[in-house]
């Protein structure tokens, strides 16, 4: 067992590996926000490994990601994130640049802890056993649950995001969960 875990959800099969990392995958289809917040904590739960991630079906991991995913690890955090790259329909890849966490800048950008962010598996348990379920973001909700108690930016690309012009991304219904979410956390500090 590697010690760490990406989590997957895929509408259909799903049998992609990647050297170093446990797979753990949830066959669902999404329909909307909800039932994404669903499959991720339900997710979540069903983690065995003492470090997990969310992994896209569709997106990838650079090829040194074992090194980017132990910084994580090692950063010692609740929840610890990193740079990514946005690979674009037309074979173009813009590379973003993420900042230290703090709570303000989380609410300024509900996407500052987004793509690779390795998450202490007992301490997510916990979150998601507390949080409310919903048409809520689930990454963001549970991002800001763990950050509370300590949050790591580990500043090289962890990701690679191939952004398509459809996708769950484009859903009327992800955008106002973010929305949701982002009122929750103004809430909940």
């Amino acid at each position: 067992m590697s010690g760490v875990t990406a989590v997957v959800l895929s509408a259909g099969q799903y049998t992609r590996r990647f050297h170093g990392l446990e797979v753990l995958v949830r066959q669902q289809e999404i329909r909307d926000a909800a039932q994404l917040q669903r499959a991720r904590f339900d997710a979540v739960l069903d983690v065995e490994t003492p470090f997990f991630f969310f992994l896209d079906d569709d997106d990838d991991l650079p090829e040194d990601h074992l090194k980017t995913v132990y910084r994580c690890v090692r950063a010692g955090a609740a929840v610890a994130y990193t740079d990514e790259i946005i690979r674009l329909p037309d074979g173009s890849g813009v590379e973003t640049a993420r900042r230290p966490y703090s709570q303000h800048a989380h609410i300024d950008d509900p996407l500052l802890v987004h793509h690779l962010a390795v998450c202490d598996t007992e301490h997510a348990k916990a979150a998601v056993r507390r949080l409310p379920r919903g048409h809520y973001c689930p990454e963001f909700m549970l991002y800001w649950e763990l950050a509370k108690s300590s949050a790591a930016y580990v500043a090289q690309v962890g990701y690679v995001w191939h952004k398509k012009p459809t996708g769950m991304h484009k859903w009327p219904c992800t955008t106002l969960s973010q929305m949701y979410a982002v009122l929750w956390a103004k809430e909940n500090r």
